[in-house]
């Protein structure tokens, strides 16, 4: 067994996941085993498995149902430390790795004599650019420059699932993500628990590649009613994550709720109303939200 698990949640997009796997499985001076997570494909990813990734170090679960990205990333990581993992390299399924990323990683983590919890890569977009929705935030309020990208190692608050490299040891102290969150923020959340103990940092000089459909963060005012659903998720997680930050996570939710409610009047090209009742539904339902920690 190796040092490191990488862990990837797909969900019906055979493609995609084809180029990650070939990818991690493609790293130079490092290596990992692979734990894949399947909410339930209905493309042929599990055929794909079985015949292409047979003999590779892969343990596929299909979950048969769509449990959501935070709940079967729970699983994957409870899993790698349970298997008596040392680290657990998270990813999302459209991520595709350069050949060193994995041991720029690893060199960070000797580097700083592993005093961190969490390390992150940089993502680009398909045409060389930083991923917006991956950009790092080194404060409530405040994301990396360009210019911080060219910097050996930037301290931050939060990062994403892009590229995300936790120690074991760490999950087991602060717990798990909140599989209860479904999808969306439960990055962040898990963040503010493992940044209260151990710093997070950028590793810049460890790349990827993710492979989203445009290179934007997410924007409700512009959202198909058919995908309204989601954001119920979003901001009902994002009230729970942030108000353990007290007084500064409570300025940052109402500027948030402001913001939001003017991007629709001004943006939303149809269902306004619906928008905002969406918001209000779920920063109310961010309240009473207390899902517990669960340890691996």
């Amino acid at each position: 067994m190796k040092d490191t698990a990488a862990v990837i949640v797909t969900y019906n997009r055979r493609e995609l996941v084809r180029q990650c796997i070939k990818a991690v499985l493609s790293q130079e001076n490092a290596s990992c085993d692979i734990i894949v997570l399947d909410n339930g494909s209905t493309d042929g990813t599990e055929e794909m498995f079985s015949q292409e990734f047979k003999d590779a170090p892969i343990m596929y679960t299909n979950m048969h149902e769509n449990l959501g990205c935070a709940e079967s990333t729970s699983r994957g990581i409870a899993k790698a430390v349970g298997l008596g993992y040392k680290y657990i390299w998270i990813m999302d399924d459209d991520v595709i790795p350069e050949p060193d990323a994995l041991s720029e990683l690893l060199k960070a983590d000797e580097k700083l004599n592993g005093n961190y919890s969490i390390l992150s890569g940089a993502a680009y977009w398909l045409d060389g650019k930083i991923c917006e929705a991956n950009r790092q935030k080194k404060s409530l309020f405040t994301f990396m420059k360009d210019s911080d990208y060219e910097q050996e190692l930037v301290q931050v608050m939060f990062v994403s699932l892009a590229s995300m490299f936790v120690r074991a040891d760490v999950v087991r102290e602060v717990g798990l993500p909140h599989g209860e969150f479904f999808i969306y923020t439960e990055d962040y959340e898990f963040c503010a628990r493992a940044g209260r103990q151990y710093p997070i940092y950028v590793v810049p000089a460890c790349r990827v590649t993710h492979a989203m459909k445009v290179n934007a963060k997410v924007n409700f005012a512009s959202e198909a009613e058919d995908r309204l659903y989601r954001y119920k998720y979003l901001y009902r997680n994002d009230v729970h994550c942030y108000r353990q930050f007290g007084l500064k996570g409570w300025i940052y939710l109402a500027a948030k709720f402001a913001y939001t409610i003017v991007n629709i009047l001004i943006n939303s090209k149809g269902e306004r109303l619906s928008k905002i009742r969406t918001l209000i539904r779920g920063y109310k339902e961010g309240f009473s939200f207390r899902p517990q920690v669960k340890f691996p």
